[in-house]
Protein backbone atom coordinates (compact mmCIF):
# COMPACT_ATOMS: atom_id res chain seq x y z
CA UNK A 1 0.00 0.00 0.00
CA UNK A 2 1.41 3.76 -0.44
CA UNK A 3 2.11 5.44 2.32
CA UNK A 4 1.78 9.13 2.10
CA UNK A 5 4.62 10.55 3.52
CA UNK A 6 4.90 14.23 3.39
CA UNK A 7 3.91 15.85 6.77
CA UNK A 8 0.01 17.88 6.13
CA UNK A 9 0.26 21.69 6.67
CA UNK A 10 0.06 22.73 10.62
CA UNK A 11 -3.76 24.77 9.43
CA UNK A 12 -4.37 20.67 8.59
CA UNK A 13 -3.30 19.88 12.32
CA UNK A 14 -5.98 22.40 13.93
CA UNK A 15 -8.08 21.35 11.58
CA UNK A 16 -8.48 17.66 13.16
CA UNK A 17 -8.19 19.01 16.53
CA UNK A 18 -11.45 21.19 16.01
CA UNK A 19 -12.95 18.11 14.71
CA UNK A 20 -12.21 16.06 17.39
CA UNK A 21 -13.10 18.04 19.81
CA UNK A 22 -16.41 18.90 18.07
CA UNK A 23 -16.81 15.17 17.71
CA UNK A 24 -16.16 13.98 21.87
CA UNK A 25 -18.65 17.56 22.82
CA UNK A 26 -20.75 15.67 20.75
CA UNK A 27 -20.69 11.86 21.74
CA UNK A 28 -21.19 12.88 25.41
CA UNK A 29 -25.45 13.66 24.34
CA UNK A 30 -25.68 12.68 21.08
CA UNK A 31 -29.77 13.04 19.77
CA UNK A 32 -31.90 13.52 16.34
CA UNK A 33 -30.46 17.08 15.96
CA UNK A 34 -26.65 16.14 15.77
CA UNK A 35 -26.46 12.61 15.11
CA UNK A 36 -25.66 13.35 11.18
CA UNK A 37 -22.78 15.59 11.92
CA UNK A 38 -20.99 13.36 14.45
CA UNK A 39 -21.35 10.47 11.83
CA UNK A 40 -19.99 12.38 8.76
CA UNK A 41 -17.45 14.32 11.50
CA UNK A 42 -15.93 10.80 12.46
CA UNK A 43 -15.75 10.55 8.27
CA UNK A 44 -13.47 13.63 7.76
CA UNK A 45 -11.62 12.77 10.90
CA UNK A 46 -10.53 9.56 9.47
CA UNK A 47 -9.50 11.50 6.05
CA UNK A 48 -7.45 13.72 7.82
CA UNK A 49 -5.81 10.59 10.33
CA UNK A 50 -5.00 8.64 7.21
CA UNK A 51 -3.32 11.83 5.38
CA UNK A 52 -0.58 11.33 7.93
CA UNK A 53 0.51 8.05 6.56
CA UNK A 54 3.56 7.14 8.36
CA UNK A 55 4.04 10.16 9.98
CA UNK A 56 1.92 9.25 12.80
CA UNK A 57 4.33 11.04 15.58
CA UNK A 58 3.10 14.33 14.61
CA UNK A 59 -0.42 13.78 15.80
CA UNK A 60 0.10 11.10 18.28
CA UNK A 61 -1.71 12.42 21.16
CA UNK A 62 -5.04 13.45 18.39
CA UNK A 63 -4.69 9.14 17.06
CA UNK A 64 -5.13 8.35 20.67
CA UNK A 65 -8.21 10.57 21.02
CA UNK A 66 -9.18 9.51 17.73
CA UNK A 67 -9.00 5.67 18.82
CA UNK A 68 -10.98 6.58 22.15
CA UNK A 69 -13.63 7.66 19.56
CA UNK A 70 -13.71 5.12 17.68
CA UNK A 71 -13.89 2.85 20.49
CA UNK A 72 -16.32 4.93 22.39
CA UNK A 73 -19.05 4.11 19.31
CA UNK A 74 -18.12 0.62 19.13
CA UNK A 75 -18.62 -0.01 22.64
CA UNK A 76 -21.69 1.80 23.16
CA UNK A 77 -23.21 1.24 19.94
CA UNK A 78 -26.72 2.23 21.47
CA UNK A 79 -25.47 5.85 21.63
CA UNK A 80 -25.54 6.04 17.83
CA UNK A 81 -28.24 3.87 16.61
CA UNK A 82 -30.77 5.57 19.29
CA UNK A 83 -29.90 9.23 18.13
CA UNK A 84 -30.10 7.92 14.59
CA UNK A 85 -33.37 6.01 14.61
CA UNK A 86 -34.92 9.50 16.42
CA UNK A 87 -33.54 10.63 12.78
CA UNK A 88 -34.65 8.47 10.13
CA UNK A 89 -32.47 5.04 10.95
CA UNK A 90 -29.05 4.52 10.23
CA UNK A 91 -30.09 3.13 6.93
CA UNK A 92 -32.00 6.36 5.47
CA UNK A 93 -28.54 8.29 7.22
CA UNK A 94 -26.45 5.84 4.96
CA UNK A 95 -27.93 6.10 1.78
CA UNK A 96 -27.54 9.76 2.30
CA UNK A 97 -23.89 9.64 2.77
CA UNK A 98 -22.34 6.85 0.28
CA UNK A 99 -20.02 5.06 0.59
CA UNK A 100 -20.75 5.28 4.66
CA UNK A 101 -18.24 2.48 5.33
CA UNK A 102 -16.64 3.79 8.54
CA UNK A 103 -18.49 1.05 11.52
CA UNK A 104 -19.73 4.02 13.00
CA UNK A 105 -22.63 4.09 10.04
CA UNK A 106 -23.60 0.43 11.25
CA UNK A 107 -23.68 -0.23 14.35
CA UNK A 108 -27.72 -0.21 14.22
CA UNK A 109 -26.62 -4.53 13.19
CA UNK A 110 -25.00 -4.33 16.60
CA UNK A 111 -27.48 -3.22 18.25
CA UNK A 112 -30.05 -5.45 16.91
CA UNK A 113 -27.87 -8.44 17.45
CA UNK A 114 -27.47 -7.48 20.99
CA UNK A 115 -31.09 -7.27 21.47
CA UNK A 116 -31.65 -10.89 19.96
CA UNK A 117 -29.57 -12.05 22.54
CA UNK A 118 -31.08 -10.32 25.42
CA UNK A 119 -34.76 -11.30 24.27
CA UNK A 120 -33.80 -14.73 23.94
CA UNK A 121 -32.34 -14.61 27.48
CA UNK A 122 -35.89 -13.27 28.31
CA UNK A 123 -38.07 -16.29 26.76
CA UNK A 124 -39.09 -13.55 23.90
CA UNK A 125 -36.92 -14.91 21.34
CA UNK A 126 -37.58 -13.14 17.78
CA UNK A 127 -37.58 -16.23 15.35
CA UNK A 128 -36.69 -13.73 12.37
CA UNK A 129 -34.23 -10.83 12.11
CA UNK A 130 -35.84 -8.29 10.54
CA UNK A 131 -35.01 -4.81 9.22
CA UNK A 132 -33.43 -2.58 12.50
CA UNK A 133 -36.01 0.17 11.99
CA UNK A 134 -38.57 -2.53 12.94
CA UNK A 135 -36.68 -4.29 15.31
CA UNK A 136 -36.00 -1.19 16.97
CA UNK A 137 -39.89 0.35 17.29
CA UNK A 138 -40.98 -3.52 17.47
CA UNK A 139 -39.43 -3.34 20.68
CA UNK A 140 -40.92 -0.37 21.98
CA UNK A 141 -44.15 -1.21 21.17
CA UNK A 142 -44.76 -4.65 22.19
CA UNK A 143 -41.98 -4.89 25.39
CA UNK A 144 -42.25 -2.51 27.65
CA UNK A 145 -39.95 -3.81 30.20
CA UNK A 146 -37.93 -4.01 27.28
CA UNK A 147 -38.19 -0.70 26.02
CA UNK A 148 -37.38 0.76 29.95
CA UNK A 149 -33.93 -1.95 29.98
CA UNK A 150 -33.26 0.08 26.78
CA UNK A 151 -34.26 3.81 27.99
CA UNK A 152 -31.95 2.80 31.45
CA UNK A 153 -29.04 1.45 29.52
CA UNK A 154 -28.86 4.05 27.45
CA UNK A 155 -29.17 6.40 30.12
CA UNK A 156 -25.99 4.67 31.84
CA UNK A 157 -23.97 4.76 28.46
CA UNK A 158 -24.29 8.49 28.44
CA UNK A 159 -22.93 8.97 31.87
CA UNK A 160 -20.44 6.76 32.19
CA UNK A 161 -19.03 7.76 28.64
CA UNK A 162 -19.05 11.32 31.16
CA UNK A 163 -16.94 9.20 33.59
CA UNK A 164 -19.91 10.35 35.69
CA UNK A 165 -19.31 6.73 38.36
CA UNK A 166 -21.80 7.60 41.39
CA UNK A 167 -24.18 9.44 39.00
CA UNK A 168 -24.69 6.32 37.06
CA UNK A 169 -24.32 3.88 39.50
CA UNK A 170 -27.17 5.70 40.91
CA UNK A 171 -29.20 5.07 38.23
CA UNK A 172 -28.88 1.58 38.06
CA UNK A 173 -29.52 0.83 41.97
CA UNK A 174 -32.83 2.59 40.70
CA UNK A 175 -33.41 0.54 37.59
CA UNK A 176 -33.25 -2.62 39.48
CA UNK A 177 -35.82 -1.40 42.42
CA UNK A 178 -38.07 -2.47 39.68
CA UNK A 179 -36.08 -5.52 37.65
CA UNK A 180 -34.12 -6.59 40.75
CA UNK A 181 -32.82 -9.96 39.03
CA UNK A 182 -32.18 -8.25 35.12
CA UNK A 183 -28.78 -9.40 34.60
CA UNK A 184 -27.45 -6.09 32.37
CA UNK A 185 -28.40 -3.85 35.63
CA UNK A 186 -26.36 -6.59 37.69
CA UNK A 187 -23.24 -6.11 35.77
CA UNK A 188 -23.08 -2.61 35.42
CA UNK A 189 -23.38 -2.29 39.40
CA UNK A 190 -20.71 -4.82 39.71
CA UNK A 191 -18.70 -3.23 37.07
CA UNK A 192 -19.59 0.79 38.13
CA UNK A 193 -19.19 -0.70 42.10
CA UNK A 194 -15.56 -1.18 40.90
CA UNK A 195 -15.29 2.21 39.31
CA UNK A 196 -15.80 3.84 42.34
CA UNK A 197 -13.55 1.29 44.61
CA UNK A 198 -16.55 -0.47 46.25
CA UNK A 199 -14.72 -3.86 45.90
CA UNK A 200 -16.18 -6.16 48.35
CA UNK A 201 -19.94 -5.03 47.18
CA UNK A 202 -18.63 -5.23 43.32
CA UNK A 203 -17.74 -9.26 43.88
CA UNK A 204 -20.97 -10.03 45.84
CA UNK A 205 -23.18 -8.55 42.63
CA UNK A 206 -21.17 -9.82 40.50
CA UNK A 207 -21.32 -12.97 41.83
CA UNK A 208 -25.12 -12.53 42.01
CA UNK A 209 -25.02 -11.67 37.83
CA UNK A 210 -23.55 -15.09 37.22
CA UNK A 211 -26.33 -16.99 39.12
CA UNK A 212 -28.15 -15.27 35.86
CA UNK A 213 -25.72 -17.07 33.56
CA UNK A 214 -26.10 -20.86 33.92
CA UNK A 215 -24.31 -22.82 31.72
CA UNK A 216 -23.95 -19.75 29.92
CA UNK A 217 -20.37 -18.81 31.04
CA UNK A 218 -19.02 -17.15 28.25
CA UNK A 219 -21.57 -14.76 27.73
CA UNK A 220 -21.27 -13.72 31.46
CA UNK A 221 -17.77 -12.64 31.25
CA UNK A 222 -17.80 -11.37 27.58
CA UNK A 223 -20.36 -9.23 29.02
CA UNK A 224 -18.73 -8.08 32.00
CA UNK A 225 -15.65 -7.35 29.84
CA UNK A 226 -17.81 -5.01 27.38
CA UNK A 227 -18.89 -3.17 30.41
CA UNK A 228 -14.84 -2.91 31.68
CA UNK A 229 -13.96 -1.42 28.61
CA UNK A 230 -16.63 0.95 28.37
CA UNK A 231 -15.21 2.28 31.81
CA UNK A 232 -12.20 2.19 30.71
CA UNK A 233 -11.38 -0.92 32.59
CA UNK A 234 -8.50 -2.97 30.22
CA UNK A 235 -7.14 -4.76 32.27
CA UNK A 236 -10.89 -5.70 33.83
CA UNK A 237 -11.63 -6.55 30.66
CA UNK A 238 -8.67 -8.29 28.78
CA UNK A 239 -9.10 -10.42 32.35
CA UNK A 240 -12.58 -11.08 31.96
CA UNK A 241 -12.24 -11.88 28.15
CA UNK A 242 -9.47 -14.70 29.32
CA UNK A 243 -12.06 -15.99 31.84
CA UNK A 244 -14.87 -16.26 28.24
CA UNK A 245 -11.82 -17.28 26.16
CA UNK A 246 -11.13 -20.22 28.41
CA UNK A 247 -15.04 -21.83 28.34
CA UNK A 248 -15.38 -21.23 24.81
CA UNK A 249 -12.46 -20.51 22.54
CA UNK A 250 -14.85 -21.18 19.69
CA UNK A 251 -16.83 -18.11 20.50
CA UNK A 252 -16.96 -14.75 17.93
CA UNK A 253 -17.96 -12.35 20.41
CA UNK A 254 -15.04 -13.29 22.97
CA UNK A 255 -12.38 -12.83 20.41
CA UNK A 256 -14.20 -9.82 19.19
CA UNK A 257 -13.80 -8.62 22.67
CA UNK A 258 -10.34 -9.39 23.12
CA UNK A 259 -9.57 -7.30 19.84
CA UNK A 260 -11.29 -4.49 20.77
CA UNK A 261 -9.67 -4.02 24.11
CA UNK A 262 -5.93 -5.12 22.02
CA UNK A 263 -6.85 -2.14 19.38
CA UNK A 264 -7.49 0.12 22.71
CA UNK A 265 -4.35 -0.27 24.24
CA UNK A 266 -2.50 0.21 20.79
CA UNK A 267 -1.75 -3.23 20.16
CA UNK A 268 -2.58 -3.28 16.65
CA UNK A 269 -1.19 -6.59 15.50
CA UNK A 270 -2.58 -8.27 18.46
CA UNK A 271 -6.07 -6.87 17.40
CA UNK A 272 -5.88 -7.62 14.03
CA UNK A 273 -5.14 -11.43 15.02
CA UNK A 274 -8.37 -11.61 17.19
CA UNK A 275 -10.20 -9.52 14.47
CA UNK A 276 -9.27 -12.07 11.61
CA UNK A 277 -9.99 -14.93 14.38
CA UNK A 278 -13.55 -13.10 14.53
CA UNK A 279 -14.42 -13.09 11.08
CA UNK A 280 -13.88 -16.69 10.72
CA UNK A 281 -15.86 -18.39 13.59
CA UNK A 282 -18.09 -15.56 13.22
CA UNK A 283 -19.02 -17.07 9.79
CA UNK A 284 -22.87 -17.54 9.11
CA UNK A 285 -24.52 -17.76 12.17
CA UNK A 286 -23.62 -14.14 13.30
CA UNK A 287 -23.40 -12.21 10.05
CA UNK A 288 -24.14 -8.66 12.05
CA UNK A 289 -20.48 -9.34 13.98
CA UNK A 290 -18.90 -10.04 10.77
CA UNK A 291 -19.89 -7.46 8.89
CA UNK A 292 -18.54 -4.84 11.96
CA UNK A 293 -14.95 -7.02 12.63
CA UNK A 294 -14.45 -6.53 8.55
CA UNK A 295 -14.88 -2.85 9.22
CA UNK A 296 -13.16 -2.63 12.20
CA UNK A 297 -10.02 -4.55 10.52
CA UNK A 298 -10.50 -2.07 7.46
CA UNK A 299 -9.65 0.47 9.23
CA UNK A 300 -6.98 -0.56 11.40
CA UNK A 301 -5.12 -2.55 8.51
CA UNK A 302 -3.78 0.76 7.51
CA UNK A 303 -2.37 1.31 11.11
CA UNK A 304 -0.75 -2.34 11.45
CA UNK A 305 0.84 -1.61 7.94
CA UNK A 306 2.51 1.58 9.02
CA UNK A 307 4.16 -0.16 11.76
CA UNK A 308 8.16 -0.27 11.77
CA UNK A 309 8.36 -4.20 11.10
CA UNK A 310 5.84 -5.25 12.79
CA UNK A 311 6.12 -8.71 13.74
CA UNK A 312 3.12 -11.08 14.11
CA UNK A 313 1.10 -11.46 17.09
CA UNK A 314 1.03 -15.03 18.70
CA UNK A 315 -1.80 -16.51 17.28
CA UNK A 316 -4.38 -18.44 19.91
CA UNK A 317 -4.83 -21.53 19.56
CA UNK A 318 -8.39 -22.83 18.67
CA UNK A 319 -9.56 -25.75 19.38
CA UNK A 320 -11.59 -27.76 16.51
CA UNK A 321 -15.14 -28.71 17.58
CA UNK A 322 -15.46 -32.72 16.78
Amino acid sequence: MTQITEIPAKNSLQSLRDALEQAERQVVRLDRNNIKTFLVGLDRIEQMVTEYGQNKSAIRAEETRWNSLRNRTSANPGLVATAAANAGGLDKLRSQHPPALGSWWHLDSVVSGRRTQALKRSGLAIGVVVVVALVLWGVRAFFPSANALTDTTTAIEQLVTAQKWPEALATVEKARQTQPDEAELLVWEAVLNEQVGDAAQAQSTLAQAQQTFVGQPAAFWTLVGNHRQQVGNLDGAEAAGQQALATAPQDAQVTFLLGSVAEARGDMVQAADYFSQTIALAGDTNPELGIITKMRMGNLMPRVEALPNPEPAQTITQTTKP
